[in-house]
């Protein structure tokens, strides 16, 4: 189930402890102790993937910063107690971000809600920032720092988002077995199609293998080998999670009519799966990295600079 992600990872939590300060680590003392939830806000209506799109501003005050800007697209605001911001640096250098973990109730923040296909028992909306003061205390990292912070943590977070995925299709699959057993058409269980076995063996074993490559990209990381590890992590957060929805979606099948229902858990995983195509990095976006990273930056060059 994709809702148990935020399980091993901790929700957003990793990003905490890039801070030395005593506040913000007592959050995350919170959080391990069950009593604190993190969310994350960066994507805004008009930047995603592009850092140097984003207009949410931090402007430097006595002993803080004022926060001013919105963001969307952003899940567990409503469950969460704090909440990760991302802003343009006080700098006013290009591309250049700071980071920030503010209580959720601060005032000046406020929460827009909205509904969304999947992940059903999480919120999903954004926030509106107006004139949010945040100590220095809470400030993550240095300033400019927001980039490098960015891609550390979704290092990690995006290898755990693919292996949720991984786990949630192969119960899909153990679904579907038991299903072609089971389901008599004719006097005779529907595993006797080998049409409807041959999903079951292919998808099997390219779980298997993206898995493999996860391991694999765990034990680079643990050695500190983190150049290879992210061409292999972008690749798996795009290709294993296409092979875990092509999974779930075949187990849907099997199930006819009741895999369309809520009468069996495939839609949810479904549902859940096609919103991790896009969350935390598209699965266009994750492939042209993955280019770029072993074939060089100039292909990333091209791609953001066109006929320059």
């Amino acid at each position: 189930d994709l809702n148990l992600r935020d399980v091993v990872g901790a929700a957003h939590g990793r990003v905490l402890l890039k801070s030395k300060s005593r506040e913000v680590r007592d959050i995350v003392q919170q959080v391990a102790d069950g009593e604190a939830y993190i969310a994350i806000a960066i994507t805004e209506p008009n930047a995603g993937s592009d850092f140097t799109a984003m207009e949410s501003t931090c402007s430097k005050v006595d002993s803080g910063y004022i926060l001013n800007g919105t963001k969307r697209f952003n899940a567990r605001l409503d469950q969460a107690t704090h909440v990760i911001v991302f802003t343009k640096s006080n700098t006013g250098r290009e591309g250049r971000t700071n980071v920030f973990v503010l209580p959720i109730k601060t005032e000046g923040l406020k929460i827009e809600r909205f509904g969304a296909h999947g992940l059903t028992g999480n919120s999903y909306g954004g926030l509106v920032m107006k004139d949010v003061f945040v100590p220095d205390t809470h400030r993550i990292g240095n300033e400019d720092d927001g980039y490098h912070i960015f891609n550390e943590h979704f290092r990690f977070w995006r290898l755990m988002q693919t292996a949720t995925a991984l786990g949630t299709a192969e119960r899909a699959l153990e679904m579907m077995a038991e299903r072609l057993e089971s389901r008599q058409v004719y006097g005779r269980p529907i595993g006797r199609f080998t049409h409807l076995q041959q999903p079951l063996g292919q998808y099997s074993t390219e779980l298997k293998m993206a898995y493999a490559l996860a391991v694999k990209a765990a034990e680079l990381m643990d050695r500190g080998d983190y150049s290879q590890a992210d061409a292999l992590i972008c690749g798996l957060k795009a290709e294993g999670v296409e092979i875990a929805l092509s999974a779930v979606d075949a187990a849907a099948r099997a199930f006819g009519g009741e895999g369309y229902s809520d009468l069996v858990d495939i839609g949810d995983r479904l549902r859940d799966l096609n919103g991790l195509r896009i969350a935390d990095g598209t699965t266009d976006v994750m492939r042209s990295a993955v280019v770029s990273k072993v074939y060089g930056s100039q292909f990333w060059e091209m791609a953001i600079k066109g006929r320059e």
